[in-house]
């Protein structure tokens, strides 16, 4: 008996063109980049996840992710994708602008993407299954040890 993984048609885009679709997988594979212990971003789908997302929101957040994708272009277009990243994402702690507040979005979908996908679950965080401890004897650090009486 087979075990049935997933779709047997590659996923095709819902919501993103193609070209929104690349230019969302360049930045998010910036957020999170492929390293010496996992790959990135781009290699865990993270793209494709966001266009599902996107596709089922309402028809406001899916204006704003249209939005926010132009003018992350248009900046990338004036400078280079890396530094419209890092323009938008200065702007993180005290948004001011459209950009700025895209960044956030794209940001958490980056993370919500990663770390839901089977390599930011098992080969990032290194997840490996819920298991049955017979036996907890608590925390081995002696500053967390309770005082004795």
């Amino acid at each position: 008996m087979a075990i049935h993984a997933g779709p047997a048609e590659p996923y095709q885009l819902r919501f993103f063109r193609p070209d929104e679709n690349e230019l969302l997988e360049a930045l998010m594979e910036m957020i999170i980049p492929a390293d010496e212990h996992s790959p990135g971003a781009r290699e865990a789908k993270v793209s494709l996840f966001a266009d599902w997302m996107v596709s089922h929101a309402p028809p406001a957040t899916q204006q704003e992710w249209r939005t926010g994708l132009q003018l992350m272009n248009d900046e990338a277009r004036n400078t280079s994708p890396p530094e419209a990243l890092a323009k938008a994402a200065a702007g993180e702690a005290h948004p001011e602008s459209g950009l700025h507040r895209f960044f956030i979005r794209l940001k958490q979908m980056t993370v919500d993407g990663y770390y839901t996908s089977e390599i930011g679950i098992h080969q990032d965080l290194q997840y490996q299954g819920n298991g049955h401890l017979p036996k907890f004897s608590g925390c081995a650090h002696p500053e967390h040890k309770a005082p004795e009486h």
